[in-house]
């Protein structure tokens, strides 16, 4: 088997549901975390537990408005290894943007809150990345911006 495809099962998805569904009730909140976008994606040494702007979570719609030159960026990270960075990544419909916060004074084994103001006007979506000093990363799905 190919590095590249042995890599593919070293991601893993955590989904936001209240509990793991019994076998016999069937796959529908799975699904419906999906669906949503109530997931995030982790090589396992980084969790978000909690991500929003401004109370929205991923999945979920904000509204354009003035407000969103100070949205409200509040995340709970979990990791390992030290931290690298954090980059709040964004779009418009033509170009991507990444604000890079450093994090490199964290140490291993620890976890934080984070509370940050950002600047999303005219932007139609934004996600989270944190990634640790060994390249090792997590990524929430976007929020969508209308």
């Amino acid at each position: 088997r190919s590095s590249a495809a042995s890599d593919v099962y070293k991601r893993q998805n955590y989904l936001k549901i209240d509990s793991v569904p019994e076998y016999e009730d069937g796959w529908q909140p799975v699904l419906d975390s999906l669906r949503n976008g109530q997931f995030f994606l982790t090589t396992g040494e980084i969790l978000i537990p909690e991500f929003s702007i401004n109370n929205k979570e991923s999945g979920q719609t904000l509204k354009q408005s003035p407000r969103l030159s100070k949205a409200r960026l509040k995340a709970d990270l979990e990791w390992t290894y030290p931290l690298s960075r954090m980059e709040i990544v964004t779009g418009d419909g033509d170009n991507i943007y990444r604000e890079r916060i450093d994090l490199s004074d964290t140490q291993e084994f620890e976890n934080q809150s984070f509370d940050l103001k950002t600047d999303l006007s005219n932007r139609n979506w934004v996600r989270l990345e944190i990634w640790d000093i060994a390249n090792n990363g997590a990524f929430t799905q976007p929020i969508w911006i209308k």
